[in-house]
């Protein structure tokens, strides 16, 4: 019985290592390795001032905002896009919490809000630092602790004045508000791996992005800068092999593996003449959302996205 025993977890190893050599020999190494070479972006909806901060909920549900218009819109699979909320001021970046609420940033009223999706009430998280306003509070991520890193550049989008040098902040759980980094001219983008320790930070004032080491909830080490060649860029997002997306602006979303190297551009050749931000939705969150000036686009893909931190704990 031991001997079978012996042999059987033989064979399972034996399995496992050409199981794992198998995936390592799958990675990918170009753009046809994440998305057919044929495909197109389905424009999805149509006719806002400027799309931006597309959010996943946990069953691939999509929200994105139109901060000029002031409006927040709605998108469910297979369903025409509609208004979600049209009250949330200069709205940007988004992401879901742990409570399930929709966390948006206000940029031109410098502050971060948690919108609840049934009552559409909104509640504030956060709007100033040791007393002072912040500049227009841009992008977001949050963590397994249900705090959130933000970024702060400033863009005048309501005439509103800077009020402070651009940075990034976190804000825990309890909501006491650090600053966490500082080398960025104009920190944009901003999010974590799904086990939140690596944060990634976009700087639109540089083509750099930034990596850190993520030690515990708002504290960040070994800044480095993981790719110098991201000019203008804006949102961001993750796919399961942990491959970043950069939206940069007219340049397309540029796709970096987990050492920085240039995997390819997704751009005009798919139907995507500009992007401002993407996120990974869709029943089983393999279609890339793409907001995009005044249209709202589709893009199905060979990978799956990284799910939300709080993806397993957000209540439904």
């Amino acid at each position: 019985m031991k001997n079978k025993i012996r042999i059987f977890w033989g064979m399972f190893a034996v399995a496992f290592l050409a199981g794992t050599l198998f995936a390592q020999e799958k990675s990918v190494t170009k753009l046809g390795d994440i998305l057919d070479p044929n495909v197109k972006a389905v424009v999805l909806g149509t006719g806002y001032s400027f799309s931006e901060g597309p959010a996943a909920d946990a069953v691939g549900n999509i929200y994105f905002s139109d901060g000029t218009n002031d409006s927040i819109h709605f998108y469910a699979h297979g369903r025409p896009v509609e208004v979600f909320v049209n009250d949330c001021t200069d709205a940007n970046g988004m992401m879901f919490n742990r409570q399930g609420e929709l966390v948006a940033v206000e940029g031109g009223l410098r502050r971060v809000v948690a919108i609840n999706t049934l009552t559409k009430e909104k509640r504030v998280l956060v709007n100033q630092i040791d007393g002072k306003e912040f500049n227009e509070p841009n992008d977001l991520t949050f963590d397994l602790e249900n705090g959130f890193y933000f970024t702060d550049p400033y863009y005048s989008h309501r005439n509103q004045g800077t009020t402070m040098k651009e940075d990034v902040y976190y804000v825990s759980n309890s909501g006491q508000v650090s600053r966490v980094s500082t080398v960025c001219k104009k920190p944009n983008g901003i999010i974590l791996t799904a086990d939140c320790k690596t944060l990634y930070v976009a700087d639109n004032g540089s083509s750099n992005v930034y990596r850190y080491d993520v030690s515990a909830p708002g504290k960040l080490t070994n800044e480095t800068v993981f790719v110098n060649d991201a000019s203008g860029s804006d949102g961001m997002t993750l796919d399961e092999q942990g491959n970043l997306y950069v939206t940069c602006s007219g340049n397309g979303i540029r796709v970096y593996d987990k050492t920085g190297k240039l995997i390819g551009v997704i751009g005009p050749e798919q139907g995507v003449p500009y992007a401002s931000n993407c996120v990974f939705g869709g029943p089983d969150f393999s279609v890339l959302y793409v907001t995009s000036i005044d249209k709202f686009l589709g893009i199905p893909m060979k990978v799956k996205g990284q799910l939300p931190p709080n993806a397993n704990l957000i209540k439904p």
